[in-house]
């Protein structure tokens, strides 16, 4: 696909043709048509491609997006230049959690050091921020940078675009492309090939992030990264001290600290993803991230300016600093050397989960150990928890399940033992990769990677696409024997890879029951996921035929059956069955409460209505799924009968048809404006910017009142729309946001979609014709 438009058109065509009952297309035909990678485009914004711009650098493209900005080099001078309005790329060496501040205040991200799956990039790829690391050829200085043999001051314009990792002089104009509508309706359909297969969560540390994710569909958070949570600058300074500290009794009093904040930050989290998975991977710090600048100290110390308590610090820093500290004290080792870590965290995550049940909310946790290495250390670490479950006084709940994260070798070696003491395994494939190829993944992404891609040592990328040789049979390994000791053991895959389409039929053929990956990625592995269960036929041939046959806009779920105002009781068997039909025709396959709702017909007569006709063979019942649809010969008769409909009703319906197409393209507005903000994915953060697009869609929901109060005074039953818009409209205003623009779910946006098809149906209207996508 070499154009956004292009995209647009190819997802436009296939949605059109997968609901064109005289085409061939069918949903599974639809999903496999999109390359799934190509959906970022309508995620992050990007230089328009015929600009003109002067290349200054290229590094890794870590985070996709493009950005344009002042240099600034300090996160000081980041968050400054954005309290006084100032777009800014954040240039450093390499990040640390002292510079997240910073980071969260720019524009974009460059770093001359680091990886794909560096601080800088995963942070970066968490927010949605563009960002380029591993630019070798930046040097930054006191008042600037220097590229190649070039200055460039603070305060001067750079741009960036995270995609191709190009480093621009000057502001280069970027745009976002919206997403079609059909979008939506294609990965409601992959939802529905995913489901109860394999699921799709984000790696999310923030409530804001959570929500955000669960906007882009996500159905659970599998990777909370608890480390991150201690990142602003009053909670960076409590993990320091407690690292740094040697005395048992100051830790205590640090711990408490840090007990009262966890609680909060887990109850957040936990609300925002009610009811469903959240995957809480307890303190895994890299030493060397959490501790202050070795380097600044010792200069700080050879010109005579440390005092004495930043001399007792150099003195800590020198005690603990590690040659290697990606493979230092870190994840479960932490806890060995600082007791009470983990079972201060575990106390706060317990309250939050017990207030979320006395709140009567269902909350769903799961604890993960990180880097295990084997099956003792892997018991002793359980014993902590359920040690601090049984002292928070909810031990015996059944909303927490313990697990361990895959990152070592020798933890996918000796898989069969640690799964006696595991509910669930995840992959954090970004170090299970670094330490596989016994690469660095902060460093070797910067010159070894690209010679190794040059001479076709390696075909691709490791830390962005997975190995399957060495990493995949790893993973293959550790799937087939803890699942030979414990078969109903949960396995989910939490690393970059996670979200990458070319490893997605690796991942479905290993047998990995969910993957994990930063929320803007989330899209992407829906489709993937998706398009890898079709191809490896992991779905039952009736599966498919149910999910492939001829569909309208959408499979939403019933929210309620039909209002008793708008449910006719007066109508003929002949009209009740072609009414029934019709609803089929409309909605795909359907339960069958949703029929009763869209045909007004009475619920108990629906369901008699729909048995009648599955005896002539016009309907089909897929008992597992609580699901009707229409088969060939129900299609045909509908489409028989509904000439005469068309005949009786359509010129008065068309009275109204186009004051009704005018209100569709407002809407279409309405919801892209809910979905992007300034030309940016909106990730939801702004209160006051959405509650302004739910004023403005409860008032459009008003102003629909007459063209809709027109159609019920041709076809009465017409008047269930104006009740069921309505219901949605106060409903996301009453904040169940998702019932704006949701999917499968019975949102505004859901019902609209059903009111123009079933105008398209009896109008004999070609939609593509018409361009009322």
């Amino acid at each position: 696909m070499n154009t956004d438009d292009g995209l647009t058109e190819l997802i436009v065509s296939a949605v059109t043709e997968a609901r064109d009952p005289f085409t061939d297309t069918t949903v599974a035909d639809a999903i496999l048509r999109i390359p799934a990678a190509e959906l970022s485009t309508f995620m992050h914004a990007r230089f328009d491609g015929d600009g003109d711009y002067t290349i200054l650098t290229t590094g890794l493209p870590a985070s996709p997006g493009a950005a344009s900005g002042r240099i600034v080099t300090s996160a000081e001078a980041a968050v400054d230049a954005a309290d006084r309005g100032l777009d800014v790329i954040l240039v450093r060496t390499e990040t640390t959690p002292d510079d997240v501040l910073g980071m969260q205040s720019a524009r974009g991200i460059l770093t001359a050091r680091g990886g794909l799956v560096s601080h800088a990039a995963v942070v970066a790829r968490g927010w949605g921020i563009p960002a380029v690391v591993g630019a070798g050829d930046v040097i930054v200085v006191d008042g600037g940078i220097h590229i190649g043999g070039d200055f460039h001051a603070e305060g001067s314009e750079i741009s960036i675009d995270g995609r191709t990792g190009n480093v621009m002089e000057g502001a280069v104009v970027a745009s976002t492309r919206p997403a079609p509508p059909e979008l939506e309706t294609l990965l409601g359909w992959a939802d529905l090939i995913r489901a109860g297969r394999v699921g799709v969560r984000a790696n999310a540390d923030t409530a804001d992030d959570a929500t955000h994710a669960r906007h882009l569909g996500a159905e659970g958070i599998g990777l909370c990264r608890t480390e991150h949570m201690f990142l602003a600058e009053q909670r960076l300074r409590l993990v320091r001290r407690l690292i740094l500290s040697d005395d048992p009794t100051h830790e205590r009093e640090i711990l408490h600290e840090l007990d009262v904040v966890q609680q909060a930050d887990f109850a957040s989290i936990i609300a925002a993803m009610d009811g469903l998975p959240v995957t809480v991977r307890l303190l895994d710090p890299p030493l060397h991230e959490f501790l202050p600048d070795y380097e600044r100290l010792v200069v700080a110390e050879a010109i005579g300016e440390l005092d004495d308590e930043a001399r007792a610090e150099l003195a800590a820093v020198r005690r603990l600093r590690e040659t290697n500290p990606m493979i230092g004290t870190r994840g479960v080792r932490l806890g060995v050397v600082k007791p009470g870590v983990y079972q201060m965290q575990v106390r706060a995550l317990a309250r939050a989960v017990g207030d979320a049940l006395a709140a009567g909310h269902d909350p769903k946790v799961e604890i993960m150990i990180p880097l295990v290495m084997g099956a003792a250390e892997l018991a002793m670490a359980r014993g902590w928890v359920l040690e601090a479950l049984a002292e928070a006084g909810v031990a015996d709940f059944d909303a927490v399940s313990i697990g361990a994260m895959v990152e070592t070798p020798r933890a996918a070696l000796v898989a069969a033992d640690l799964s006696a003491h595991a509910d669930f395994f995840s992959f954090g494939t970004n170090d299970l990769t670094q330490l596989t190829f016994a690469f660095s993944r902060d460093d070797v992404e910067v010159r070894l990677l690209p010679a190794y891609l040059e001479a076709g040592v390696l075909p691709f990328n490791p830390f962005d696409q997975l190995d399957q040789d060495g990493v995949g049979r790893l993973i293959e390994m550790t799937c087939a024997d803890a699942r030979a000791v414990k078969p109903g053991i949960k396995i989910g895959i939490c690393g970059e890879q996670a979200g990458d389409p070319a490893s997605a039929r690796f991942l479905v053929d290993a047998g990995v029951d969910y993957v994990s990956c930063s929320p803007y990625r989330v899209p992407i592995a829906r489709l993937a996921i998706a398009q890898a269960l079709l191809d490896a036929d992991r779905l039952p041939r009736e599966e498919i035929d149910r999910l492939t046959a001829d569909v309208a806009d959408d499979h939403a779920a019933p929210t309620s059956s039909a209002p008793a105002s708008v449910t006719s009781t007066h109508i003929g068997d002949d009209e009740a069955q072609f009414l029934v039909l019709h609803a089929l025709r409309i909605k795909g396959f359907s339960a069958a409460s949703t029929v009763a709702e869209l045909s007004t017909i009475d619920p108990d007569r629906t369901r008699a209505i729909l048995g009648e006709l599955a005896e002539r063979g016009d309907t089909k019942f897929f008992e597992a799924r609580d699901l009707w649809q229409l088969t060939p010969e129900g299609k045909e008769r509908h489409a028989a009968e509904i000439v005469e409909a068309a005949a009786a009703h359509g010129t008065g319906l068309r009275v109204h048809y186009e004051s009704f197409l005018g209100l569709n393209t407002r809407l279409k507005e309405l919801c892209t404006a809910w979905q992007t903000r300034n030309g940016e994915p909106n990730d939801h953060t702004d209160a006051d910017y959405d509650a302004g697009r739910l004023h403005e869609l409860e008032r459009f929901n008003a102003e629909c009142a007459p063209v809709l109060d027109g159609f019920a005074t041709v076809i009465p039953r017409f008047a269930a729309y104006r009740h069921r818009l309505t219901g949605s409209a106060a409903r996301a205003v009453n904040g169940e946001t998702k019932m704006f623009t949701g999917v499968m779910c019975g949102s505004f946006h859901d019902i609209w979609m059903e009111l123009h098809e079933d105008l398209i149906q009896l109008l004999s209207i070609d939609r593509s014709a018409e361009g009322s996508y």
